[in-house]
């Protein structure tokens, strides 16, 4: 494949103005209505396509008669197109055309956010289909996965995470279980014999708090404790500035549990009885796919001679509050502490090992001189949180 423009390079001189369809929605001049047709023909027309079956990402329905894209042409020119969206996955997105674009150019899109207004996510052109007449059919892949479930609306309370295929022995990190049944304690046990995933548990939220005192990737809780609920459980993890996903499970889907569920600020729910598949596609949705071979979760790659080596384990704690930095840069919108965070790390981070993040800042560095906004650059911006939260000395 050939090597990547960067978002900069993509941008110069590019205009997000209108292309020059400039009376229609789309390119293919359908309504929304006219989408959701549309999208349902070529749903029943792929009904029995086993390749379909079983992806890696979950695709979601996400219909717009509006989506901009700004795409590369051959030559380098840009164009920026209006184009109806089919569905969107954590790793990509379908949107509807009325003409053939090359595989393997370069674009940014620009998704609608519920609550942050217009996110830029770059990605690749990987597949354009002819569907049929005029209509084709582009699948784009992200260059990094996005929570798409925040761009889909769905209910905090619903059972819904992204991955579909999973292979356990993929799954690693750590682990909180907070469970106060032992039995439910040992079946979790068993689910994970295949993972690479290390778990602490505990019983209450007491003990989860005292567990918080070494790291962890992402925490499970029943959400009816001995000595408080979800809600509570959720407020003692952040008053300690732990940042990890906390999925609440429970076996109660009463109304008044579902209320108390969106006012829980989770990340997911299981609903019980568990089972082996759900549990790890929860576990995939905040371990496996977030940490990909760019995120920058590993040790330092210093050498025991290296004269910085004693200085590293003081460095992953420094990064552990550039994360809480950058986190409140991001609430605040202030782009330029984000940038100014992203080039330390890109000059600091190899000089302690960990070269990985070079590459995450970069492109967190390209977006944010493409958006010039931290909330818009949120998505890439998050994958940095991610390399600081789980850098590890040794």
């Amino acid at each position: 494949m050939a090597n990547k423009r960067s978002l900069t390079d993509l941008s110069r001189g590019a205009s997000w103005g209108d292309d020059s369809r400039s009376g229609r929605t789309n390119t293919l001049g359908l309504d929304l209505k006219g989408v959701r047709a549309l999208a349902g023909r070529l749903d029943a027309a792929g009904a029995g396509n086993p390749a379909a079956l079983k992806r890696d990402f979950v695709r979601w329905p996400f219909y717009r008669d509006r989506i901009q894209m700004l795409v590369e042409q051959p030559g380098g020119s840009t164009l920026t197109l209006r184009l109806a969206c089919r569905n969107l996955s954590r790793g990509g997105a379908s949107l509807l055309h009325n003409g053939f674009l090359h595989e393997r150019s370069r674009c940014i899109v620009r998704l609608p956010h519920p609550t942050r207004g217009d996110v830029y996510v770059a990605g690749t052109i990987v597949r354009c289909t002819h569907r049929g007449g005029v209509v084709h059919e582009l699948g784009v892949k992200f260059d990094a996965p996005i929570d798409a479930r925040q761009f889909v609306a769905l209910d905090a309370e619903a059972e819904a995470f992204s991955p579909e295929k999973v292979d356990p022995e993929n799954i690693e990190g750590r682990l909180l279980l907070v469970e106060p049944s032992a039995d439910d304690r040992k079946l979790m046990e068993h689910f994970l014999r295949r993972t690479k995933v290390s778990m602490a548990t505990a019983e209450n939220c007491a003990d989860a708090v005292e567990r918080l005192k070494q790291p962890v990737d992402l925490i499970f809780a029943n959400f009816e404790l001995p000595d408080g609920n979800g809600l509570d459980l959720i407020r003692a993890v952040r008053q300690q500035g732990v940042q990890a996903p906390v999925v609440l499970i429970t076996p109660d889907v009463s109304r008044q549990t579902r209320i108390e569920l969106r006012g829980a600020n989770c990340d997911g729910v299981l609903g019980k009885p568990l089972t082996f598949d759900r549990v790890l596609r929860a576990m995939a949705e905040f371990l496996s796919i977030n940490r990909s071979p760019s995120s920058g979760d590993h040790s330092s790659t210093l050498s025991s001679t290296s004269p910085a080596k004693d200085l590293v384990p003081w460095f992953v704690e420094e990064l552990r509050r550039t994360a809480q930095r950058l986190r409140e840069a991001v609430d605040r919108d202030d782009a330029d502490e984000c940038e100014m965070i992203c080039l330390m790390l890109k000059g600091a981070g190899p000089q302690m090992g960990f070269t990985g993040m070079v590459a995450i800042a970069d492109r967190a560095i390209q977006m944010l001189h493409l958006t010039r906004s931290a909330k818009e650059s949120a998505a890439v911006l998050k994958d940095v949180m991610n390399a600081c939260d789980r850098a590890k000395a040794a």
